[in-house]
């Protein structure tokens, strides 16, 4: 119970922290947090397989890159509202994540991750070839639209403001996946990832429930690649190639996918990290990786999980001082 409420203490402190955090830091830290949160939705979407559910996926990308175009065509072709392009494009990926998973959530393994990454490719090259509807590897450019909530507009070219808007989506979204985790299909989730066969043999259908929880990270990836298209103005095939797809896989596993925050933690430490290093040096990308290996190597439960351990130790070292 102490737990719980010192839990719920610092959610709310970061929340309040995060309302005030503009005042706090230039623009440019701004758009870094803005990206940070952007991405984080992305990593939770991608946990809800991996880190959860135990499934290894190298096509998580083709989601968020298809949620991204969707609503950037739908926004500039169709000239829907900015909420509403977001959503659809979270249901764009729902669709291409249950049109999939009928096929992937069957295998598991080596098999599971070849396929994923077998349709990720089949949507990258779709995207590259078809120029007159995603503009192939120029991408398609637009202007973000203004909010209009009642008789009020909202002018999100403003840094400010468009903050805001994205820290709603993302507290929303983080919610809806923190309440995902206790319900019954959560739960299976996480039985299904420890014994399948159990599940299976005291009555659930685990391939439903496989596919089920695939759309709805589907879904989740669709609203992070709308925002990141609405946020940079432009989405191309970047969004949809092997780099983002390891990006998500490193995300979740630098943050820890045993823990739910972990994946938030982890989008956070790798895009400041890509920041900080690609503003040192040129070859940024070589020391990244000498990072990656050297968390492999010495904390395999990610940046959460060398907290947890690191405290419990520190819990064990307490009790033994006052027990002596």
């Amino acid at each position: 119970m102490h737990r719980s409420r010192f839990t719920w203490l610092q959610i709310v402190v970061v929340i309040l922290l995060l309302l005030v955090l503009p005042k706090l830091i230039s623009e440019y830290r701004l758009n870094l947090v803005i990206t940070m949160m952007i991405y984080s939705i992305f990593a939770l979407s991608y946990n809800m397989l991996f880190g959860q559910g135990g499934l290894l996926s190298f096509g998580h990308a083709a989601y968020f890159g298809f949620g991204a175009y969707t609503t950037v065509i739908l926004i500039k072709q169709l000239e829907v509202s900015l909420p509403l392009g977001i959503m659809l494009g979270g249901l764009a990926g729902a669709f291409l994540g249950c049109a999939f998973g009928v096929f992937v959530v069957r295998l598991r393994g080596v098999a599971f991750a070849l396929l994923t990454l077998a349709f990720n490719q089949l949507i990258y090259v779709t995207a590259e070839k078809w120029r007159s509807v995603t503009g192939g590897e120029d991408g398609i450019a637009f202007m973000r639209p203004n909010l209009f909530l009642g008789g009020w507009e909202i002018d999100l070219w403003a840094t400010l403001n468009w903050y805001y808007f994205v820290l709603i989506v993302t507290v929303f979204s983080i919610g809806c996946l923190w309440y995902l985790t206790l319900t019954p299909l959560g739960r299976l989730n996480l039985c299904m990832r420890e014994n399948e066969e159990r599940a299976r043999f005291i009555g659930y259908n685990t391939y439903a429930s496989r596919l089920l929880i695939y759309t709805l990270a589907g879904f989740f990836a669709g609203i992070a690649g709308g925002l990141a298209a609405s946020f940079q103005e432009f989405v191309t095939t970047t969004f949809i190639n092997l780099d983002k797809a390891t990006d998500v896989l490193m995300m979740t596993f630098i943050g820890g996918g045993g823990t739910f925050f972990g994946p938030v933690i982890g989008a956070c430490a790798l895009t400041l990290i890509n920041d900080l290093l690609s503003s040192w040096l040129e070859r940024w990308a070589i020391v990244q990786g000498g990072l990656f290996i050297l968390l492999v190597l010495y904390a395999p439960n990610g940046l959460s999980g060398l907290y947890m351990s690191i405290r419990e130790r520190w819990d064990a070292q307490k009790r033994g001082n006052t027990r002596s």
